[in-house]
């Protein structure tokens, strides 16, 4: 379980806010929070047990920092921040990632498609293109977004994106993952829950020596797992049948 957020020093905001999952970035986190900064948007950096500078580097550039006592996975970071977001009153939770790999010019495309569709999912979707994304990546993405889109039944076409706004229905999910196969169950979720789904085309950054946490093999196939065994699908809102364990805090 996480442990109850203090409150006490922060102002209550009734637009979007933005998190920043962050896990050993200390060498690029500082970047892409004074980025978020200079287009006007509150940073949250959840520092999920780094063991370098990560934390005091993002709160150096002027972030909010919550930091984890030890590593709990991604979705860990993402549920530290949707009560963050939910205690502060965000309308949105839009989630970037600590390697620089996000854009921040593209902040304001996504916050364009939020405010024409305050309820919907937003996700910026990445190229395929050969030249761009490392094969590795290609392959995992398809073979994942294959088996979502199939389950969810409705066409995702980036299911791996870290690039989304979260609208506040989706802060309360009661969410049973704690990795990176968290943000596949909050795609369940929308689909389940008829959230819309927009995606947004975005250009992203693949550095030299680019090198991601999530562990392509490894990792897909946990997704693959989930969707496949998700008990979502004997879920329906609508009519109140939730499994046991299952809150109706939606």
């Amino acid at each position: 379980m996480l442990e109850p957020l203090e409150m006490s020093d922060v102002t209550r905001r009734s637009g979007p806010v933005v998190l920043v999952p962050a896990y050993n970035a200390g060498s690029t986190v500082g970047d892409v929070v004074a980025g978020i900064l200079a287009k006007g948007l509150p940073v949250l950096v959840v520092d999920d047990g780094s063991s370098d500078d990560t934390g005091d580097k993002a709160q150096a550039a002027g972030a909010t920092v919550l930091r984890h006592p030890q590593n709990r996975g991604k979705g860990a970071a993402i549920q530290t921040g949707f009560a963050y977001a939910q205690k502060l009153g965000a309308s949105a939770l839009l989630t970037m990632d600590a390697d620089g790999q996000h854009d921040t010019a593209e902040l304001e495309n996504l916050l364009a498609a939020h405010k024409k569709q305050p309820d919907a999912l937003i996700i910026g979707v990445r190229s395929f293109d050969p030249q761009v994304m490392p094969r590795r990546s290609r392959i995992g993405n398809r073979i994942s977004t294959y088996w979502i889109s199939l389950f969810a039944k409705r066409r995702h076409h980036d299911t791996q994106s870290g690039f989304r706004i979260y609208p506040q229905r989706l802060f309360s999910l009661p969410l049973r993952t704690r990795r990176f196969d968290t943000e596949t169950e909050i795609l369940l979720w929308a689909a389940k829950l008829h959230i819309p789904l927009v995606e947004i085309p975005i250009a992203t950054i693949y550095h030299g020596e680019h090198r991601s946490h999530f562990r392509n093999w490894e990792d897909t196939l946990r997704v693959i797992r989930l969707v496949i065994c998700s008990p979502l699908w004997r879920v329906d809102p609508e009519a109140g049948a939730m499994p046991h364990g299952m809150t109706e805090a939606l």
